[in-house]
């Protein structure tokens, strides 16, 4: 089935070799900033939240997350991500990673060739570069 790409994660966790316990794991887990100029975040691929996500300025999202993105500025969804997620962007969203949920974006959405997208995009532009995989309809509105 498609959605056994979110399982992986899981079973690669329970393989885990540091010694620490998944919990003291997630508690060393950092949000790092981008450079000043830009003004935006960056979450590595060792970050997992779950809830809701609100930013304004821009953000690139690499690791696993479960819930609701509410973006004021650009996002951009990293090679190594995984999400399960309601996106709301008032911006553009760049997709390379693996998502499972709507989108809906008041500029535009992009979508990789390494990106995998399970759920319906609504923006006034989307770009399905050649190799992603797409299952969901587009509302170009």
């Amino acid at each position: 089935m498609a959605f056994d790409v979110f399982r992986k994660r899981d079973e690669e966790e329970s393989e885990n070799n540091s010694g620490m316990s998944p919990a003291t794991e997630k508690e060393t887990k950092e949000i790092k900033r981008m450079d000043s100029k830009s003004g935006g975040a960056y979450l590595s691929e060792d970050v997992e939240c779950n809830g809701t996500l609100n930013f304004s300025s821009s953000m690139e999202f690499n690791g696993r997350f479960e819930g609701e993105i509410h973006a004021d500025g650009p996002l951009t969804i990293g090679e190594s991500a995984l999400l399960k997620a309601q996106i709301h962007s008032k911006s553009s969203v760049m997709i390379s990673g693996k998502i499972q949920g709507n989108i809906t974006a008041k500029e535009k959405v992009e979508i990789s060739a390494s990106a995998q997208v399970y759920g319906d995009i609504t923006a006034p532009k989307v770009v399905l570069k050649e190799g992603a995989v797409f299952v969901g309809k587009t509302n170009t509105q």
